[in-house]
């Protein structure tokens, strides 16, 4: 048995594929099986931040004071040597 290739792409028109990364195929006969995939809507940075804080604050994250990341960065810095 052959080896099957399962790779996604774009169709552009009603008869062209662009694959989304090479196959190692010449020029061959080949059958696609063509599956509409839903993609996710483009989210803006607006969009998102919220949604990523309210979630920080749901598990009660704080961020690193400007203190502590100094304090990190000389402990990182002294223990190059």
């Amino acid at each position: 048995m052959k080896r099957a290739y399962v790779v996604t792409g774009t169709l552009s028109d009603a008869q062209t594929v662009a694959l989304d990364e090479p196959v190692p195929l010449s020029s061959a006969k080949v059958r696609l099986v063509i599956e509409p995939l839903e993609t996710a809507p483009v989210r803006s940075y607006q969009e998102v931040m919220p949604s990523i804080r309210a979630h920080q604050a749901a598990r009660m994250h704080r961020p690193p004071s400007c203190a502590e990341v100094d304090v990190s960065v000389v402990a990182e810095r002294d223990a190059w040597g």
